[in-house]
């Protein structure tokens, strides 16, 4: 009997030699000409291979191919090997430029047409047009040679210029076109005072990214044997917080397109960071720029020590250099580098030495030895604030705060945001004092009456360092996550981990009702419904949320505490709310992912929960236009960064910005110490005298005392007079002048709070709310641009 014939796809892996020859001749047969079958003999082969698969009988494969009647490949290797030519040519034309272009642009569903073609070179990355008044930073004395053409020319013409490139002149506002002049002069010592290096401290929202990064290109491409090199620089430094190295990276791709060579590292394994640093001080020099946090730039700093390795250092946050005994600041102190660009939003934060350390950073021995410095300027300033100070004190505090901001002001640029008026939306800000639940006030009062909280206040706590000082802090920390929500300190009375901050709440489970904050499961269960009735401001932030979801506008919630985060969480999953959340955790290589996927119109966003201690700095949320403080920092700086992430470059929406504190309790005696730090004229004493600087134990009363009964206890500190119309504004005040803001009394069926310019927050404040600041910011009427 013959053995049956299976015929087998070409789909497997490769046979044995035997069973290839086959395959080969058999395919040389049925070249010629391969038989059809038909139905009658496709069933007796079917049958016969039942058969002989049922008797075990040997059966015979022939493989038959399957590609070669498909795809047929001749000279394989000769076409891997060839280079790509474009099918287009070699020049394409503009048109086809145009065309590739518009399909890169983004259109929105149900807009007419497309968007409008590119003109600029920004759009394009086609040659440069002009796009601004040329921006000239400098031009040498000595006249250039003239040339026969010339000869009738009787203008001078320099030998040499430097002049800010058309690619940038053409974006930059005449703030930064003033800033981008200030820094060149500093930097290249043409300035008179011994040193080379700035402070940038504009304001957040004013751009000194561009400004810093319009110096870095200059420098690099251009420059003078007067100004100590042609270029200036041949290599830069960006240090900045981890979490801004790859905005860095981005703003540097964005503005000066490509044209300069970036090296970015950011949680980059040790080898890593070794050998890239190393690549950026070879000789070949294949980067211009490095761009790295502060931490890693700390561990390395000994292979910029010789002459050479580095020409600019730009550190942007700067005000982490604040503190001159830090290894940070110590480190970076100690590069040859003289040139020192300093950018910060916030360079005055808690103290004058705090300021002498940033100062001393920048150029130092401007202003002495640090003891000289204490002697002759913080002392004597200081002595005059204080409510005591006789007049001879105070008339020296003056001379020496102006002998100090005439020094400084040589190599210190500060504009306030005031500019951003012509540029940015209308703002709206509201201090909102919230009544504590009567939950909360017992825990509050309960704490005040303890054994602990009355040893802290009779004991001295001036030292910084002294144990009862640290007590203080513990027990501030206490009471403002209290004022949060007393589930924060419910957690901490019944946390397995010994906590300072509970020894003025013991014994206070009486207070908490059954079942309330765990169902009856201590440490492990849920929460029971309306829990966040049981704070103020948690109930009020409920029903703004509630009221602000069919509107569209999207909001950033702020807090110093995870824990507080972790009830916003809770909040948005109970109600269904979409949310992101940023803090400390999260890795830096996803926090920008995040930040775009919030400030991405075409996704379904409304919450973006930020801890102010790792998102403050830097971010840009222009994707929501309102945003929440709520809770208030002893760091006005922290605040004011954190406040920034709205209302900057790229909003078009009316920006409404809330700051919550709890009637009456420390949050607003931290918020008032904010306000004295800040140099503001809103908060005095009664007497009309600065507040001190320091705190005594009388403060320490004042600062552990609560006032329930009171509307807001910061109007009573603020000097406001009554007025009939106190529910507008004076004139246009600054943002700390508190006495000439909007003031509106709550309570009275919620009548007193009819006339606020928020609808959202009068619809959600009920009697929660017992007194609300507002002022409003003028800005740029975006709805009326075509």
């Amino acid at each position: 009997m013959a053995a049956p014939v299976v015929e087998e796809s070409d789909s497997e892996g490769a046979e044995e030699e035997e069973e290839e020859e086959e395959y080969k001749a058999d395919e040389d047969e049925d070249e010629d000409e391969e038989p059809v079958l038909t139905q009658e003999q496709l069933s007796e082969q079917r049958a016969a291979n039942v058969a002989a698969l049922a008797g075990n009988m040997e059966i015979r494969v022939v493989r038959r191919p399957l590609m070669p009647s498909i795809l047929t490949v001749k000279g394989a290797e000769a076409v891997l090997r060839a280079p790509f030519k474009s099918p287009c040519g070699a020049n394409h034309s503009n048109d086809l430029k145009r065309r590739l272009f518009m399909r890169k642009r983004f259109v929105p569903w149900g807009s007419k047409g497309l968007p409008p073609l590119p003109t600029s070179s920004q759009d394009t990355g086609e040659s440069e047009e002009e796009g601004g008044e040329p921006l000239v930073l400098w031009q040498s004395k000595a006249p250039r040679e003239m040339s026969e053409s010339d000869e009738g020319d009787a203008d001078f013409v320099p030998a040499e210029t430097v002049e800010v490139a058309k690619m940038l002149t053409k974006w930059l506002r005449p703030h930064q076109r003033e800033g981008v002049q200030f820094m060149f002069e500093c930097v290249c010592g043409l300035k008179d005072f011994e040193g080379n290096g700035c402070i940038l401290a504009d304001d957040m929202g004013l751009g000194k990214t561009l400004q810093g990064l319009t110096l870095l290109w200059t420098l690099l491409k251009q420059g003078s044997e007067e100004l100590g090199g042609k270029p200036v620089v041949k290599r830069a430094v960006i240090v900045c917080p981890t979490s801004l190295v790859g905005n860095w990276d981005s703003e540097c791709d964005k503005w000066l397109k490509g044209k300069v060579r970036v090296c970015a590292l950011a949680e980059s394994k040790a080898d890593d960071v070794i050998m890239q640093i190393d690549q950026f001080l070879s000789p070949r020099r294949p980067y211009d720029v490095l761009i790295v946090s502060y931490e890693t730039f700390r561990k390395h700093t000994k292979k910029f020590h010789k002459e050479g390795s580095l020409d600019l250092l730009i550190c942007d946050e700067a005000h982490r250099l604040k503190n001159d005994a830090t290894l940070t600041n110590q480190a970076l102190g100690e590069l040859p580098c003289k040139r020192r660009v300093l950018l910060s939003g916030t360079p005055m934060q808690n103290h004058l030495d705090e300021f002498y350390a940033m100062v001393n950073f920048t150029n130092p021995g401007v202003l002495g030895t640090p003891a000289h410095f204490r002697r002759h300027f913080e002392m004597p300033v200081l002595a005059g604030r204080e409510p005591d100070a006789t007049e001879k004190q105070i008339e020296r505090s003056n001379e020496r705060s102006l002998e100090l901001s005439t020094i400084v002001n040589e190599f210190i640029l500060r504009r306030t945001n005031s500019l951003l008026s012509k540029h940015l939306p209308p703002k709206t800000v509201e201090i909102v004092c919230c009544r504590m639940t009567k939950l909360q006030a017992q825990l509050y009062e309960h704490f005040l009456e303890s054994k602990a909280a009355k040893e802290m206040i009779a004991k001295d706590s001036g030292k910084k360092k002294s144990p009862v000082a640290a007590k203080v802090l513990g027990a501030i920390t206490a009471l403002k996550k209290l004022c949060n929500h007393p589930k924060l300190i419910y957690d901490v009375v019944h946390s397995t981990v010994s906590d300072a901050a509970a020894d003025g709440f013991a014994d206070c489970g009486q207070f908490f009702p059954p079942g309330l904050f765990d169902n009856g499961r201590i440490g492990r269960g849920g929460m029971a419904a309306g829990w966040e009735q049981c704070s103020g401001k948690m109930a009020v932030l409920a029903r703004l949320l509630a009221h602000l979801r069919p509107t569209g506008d999207r909001i950033v919630l702020v807090s110093n505490y995870t824990q507080t985060l972790d009830l916003f969480v809770q909040l948005c999953r109970e109600k269904n709310y979409p949310y992101v959340r940023l803090d400390g955790t999260l890795a830096v290589k996803k926090r920008m992912n995040l930040v775009n996927e919030f400030n991405d119109p075409n996704r379904d966003q409304f919450v973006f929960l930020l801890s102010s201690k790792a998102g403050g700095c830097g971010l840009n949320l222009v994707g929501a236009n309102r945003l929440i403080l709520f809770d208030p920092d002893w760091n006005p700086a922290t605040d004011k960064q954190a406040a920034a992430r709205v209302w900057r470059d790229g909003q078009k929406k009316n920006v409404f910005e809330y700051r919550f504190l709890a009637t009456g309790t420390i949050e607003e005696k931290v918020f008032q110490r904010q306000l004295s730090k800040e140099g503001l004229q809103g908060l005095v004493s009664k007497d009309g005298k600065a507040k001190s600087a320091t705190t005594s134990k009388d403060e320490l009363r004042k600062l552990f005392r609560y006032r329930g009964d009171c509307a807001s206890d910061t109007y009573d500190n603020c000097q406001a007079r009554e007025r009939e119309d106190a529910h507008v504004q004076v004139g246009e005040p600054a943002e700390g002048d508190l006495k000439n803001w909007a003031h509106h009394f709550g309570g009275q069926g919620g009548e007193g709070l009819s006339n606020l310019p928020d609808e959202v927050m009068r619809r959600s404040a009920g009697d929660d709310v017992s007194f609300v600041f507002s002022v409003n910011v003028k800005g740029r009427d975006f709805s009326k641009d075509p």
